[in-house]
């Protein structure tokens, strides 16, 4: 029995030093290297946001162009990998294909090197053909699963366009492919979120960065963490009408359940995320259908309204607004987390490499509570 204070769920406990996003969840501030987030969400593509979280600098027109390039280089599939995703089950989740995926890719490397070893390059190296390849991956299992076939990547688009490509088919509107971008930006990195730090235990055991990246995805697909956005819209579908949201949440209230997507375990005021999600999904309304956007705004009236959710400071996070931006802009209910995945590869990569330039094992301890010593007592005696 120890005598220190348990922090359950290891809250505000500080285990290591990040040099990647910086949270100040009483003001509602993030940023990325410094960068704040509403810069970037404005004015930055995902591949320059994740040009940053590797190298700790935006990279100038040289230096993206390369970077682009070598995304672009990874993006198809071998014969191999395009026999692996046919492989894989159409039924069950997309976190579940996504997961699977990832590790027959790892299989197929003909570059890992043997099991433990580990470099910041190798970690870029993986971390570069997941980037690349994980859109590709997940596009072509939707379409599979659906009698298509799969759509193979374009070189002339950019990140968030290409994906949209090949899940539908045919280029997505230029609203479309910027309020995807958006997303890919805002969801890139966010400290040692659940999914980042099931990645760093990985790595501190010596595992390989495939291992890391699927224990992350394993952990994104939770429903308190990267499984709340499909949640969220999920219920935004079951009020069907703006009307219907405040006797849906009072409702939903008194059967003591949770209302998805409002809430953070850090942010007090609203994500500042939330305001460029909200500003994409406007822009998407005005050229498609609104009621997405209408509903999702009606809940966001009654959050801020019922005092179930002020007295307990509970705002609109990531996943309120996030949710009808990936409906609207055609993604798959049960895609959405993978969506999710799709972004913070540039997170889980970037701590990856600074798990390996310092690595240590991971070991809390747990305050054991169970039974005092006591005697064995033989079988035919009990």
């Amino acid at each position: 029995m120890t005598t220190a204070p348990t922090a359950r769920g290891l809250e505000n406990v500080v285990i290591t030093s990040s040099k990647l996003s910086a949270i100040n969840g009483t003001a509602g501030e993030l940023s990325y290297v410094g960068y704040n987030i509403h810069d970037l969400a404005e004015r930055a593509s995902f591949e320059e946001v994740c040009y940053l979280l590797w190298h700790g600098e935006l990279p100038n027109a040289e230096q993206l162009n390369a970077f682009t390039a070598q995304l672009v280089a990874e993006r198809a599939l071998s014969a191999e990998e395009a026999a692996l995703v046919r492989s894989v089950p159409s039924s069950g989740h997309g976190m579940d294909a996504l997961r699977t995926l990832v590790s027959g890719v790892a299989q197929l490397d003909p570059a890992l090197e043997s099991m433990g070893a580990q470099s910041q390059a190798e970690a870029e190296r993986v971390g570069t053909r997941l980037l690349a390849k994980m859109p590709t991956l997940i596009a072509a299992w939707d379409r599979l699963r659906h009698d298509k076939e799969p759509v193979a990547p374009d070189p002339k688009l950019g990140h968030a366009a290409n994906f949209l490509y090949m899940l539908h088919g045919e280029r997505p509107g230029d609203t479309a492919a910027r309020a995807f971008n958006t997303y890919l930006v805002l969801l890139a990195e966010h400290g040692l979120n659940a999914s980042t730090f099931a990645g760093r235990v990985a790595i501190g055991a010596g595992a390989d960065v495939y291992c890391g990246i699927v224990a992350a995805i394993a952990t994104l697909k939770g429903v308190l963490h990267g499984g709340a956005n499909q949640k969220a819209m999920e219920t935004f579908l079951a009020i069907g009408t703006p009307d219907n949201a405040a006797p849906f949440i009072d409702a939903l209230l008194g059967r003591h359940e949770r209302l998805m997507g409002v809430g953070h375990r850090i942010y007090k005021v609203e994500d500042p995320r939330a305001r460029h999600l909200r500003a994409a999904v406007e822009a998407l309304g005005r050229e498609g259908d609104p009621r997405p956007q209408a509903i999702a705004d009606a809940v966001a009236q009654v959050v801020a309204e019922h005092p179930r959710f002020t007295e307990r400071k509970l705002a609109p996070n990531v996943e309120f607004y996030s949710a009808p931006l990936l409906y609207m802009a055609g993604v798959p209910l049960d895609l959405f987390t993978c969506a999710f995945a799709l972004s913070r590869m540039a997170g889980w990569t970037a701590h990856i490499r600074e798990q390996i330039a310092d690595n240590r094992l991971i070991r809390p301890k747990a305050d054991y509570v169970g039974p005092a010593p006591r005697a064995f007592v033989p079988l035919a005696e009990r």
